[in-house]
């Protein structure tokens, strides 16, 4: 029984490790820059699908949540300029659309959207640039009781992308 206690008392001491601000920056500032939309909709992949439109507008609604993340987060201040700050850079390079589930009359049931973001982190303090490309993914049924718009799922794919953005940043890279 000594032996337990002892084992869990090492264990509490030691902890999991685990915390939410896995990365320390030389500076807590950070200018996020107007997401742009890299998008090309006269690509071959595009030419021939069946889905070749997509959300107008879709960088600027990204940005908006992205600074809300990081207002909320709080981590990291957002700032419109200072030549210290971190600098964010976000490219939307694909949206894409596809359906996952259909009923037995072969019309769809559920649809998956998918958000690739590629993100540059500048930080002129340390002289480092950081990259890496973020997914973010929402499904939706178009059917039943869980049923909604297309448009409600793309708020939750914003978000969810907008979220995965921010953890690569605060968390460590």
């Amino acid at each position: 029984m000594k032996k337990y206690i002892l084992l869990f008392v090492i264990f509490a001491i030691a902890g999991c490790g685990y915390t939410t601000r896995g990365f320390h920056y030389t500076n807590d500032k950070i200018v996020i820059v107007p997401a742009v939309n890299m998008i090309d909709v006269a690509s071959d992949n595009r030419k021939y699908s069946n889905f070749t439109s997509y959300p107008i507008l879709l960088e600027n609604r990204f940005t908006n949540v992205l600074i809300n993340k990081f207002l909320i987060d709080g981590h990291l201040k957002v700032t419109s300029e200072d030549p210290a700050a971190l600098q964010l850079f976000c490219e939307i390079t694909d949206y894409q659309r596809e359906a996952v589930k259909y009923t037995n009359s072969e019309d769809v049931k559920e649809q998956k959207l998918w958000l690739h973001v590629k993100m540059r982190l500048n930080d002129p303090a340390a002289g480092t640039t950081k990259e890496r490309d973020v997914v973010g993914q929402a499904s939706y049924f178009l059917t039943g009781a869980n049923s909604k718009s297309e448009a409600a799922a793309q708020n939750d794919l914003i978000d969810d992308t907008a979220r995965r953005v921010l953890e690569a940043i605060v968390e460590e890279w």
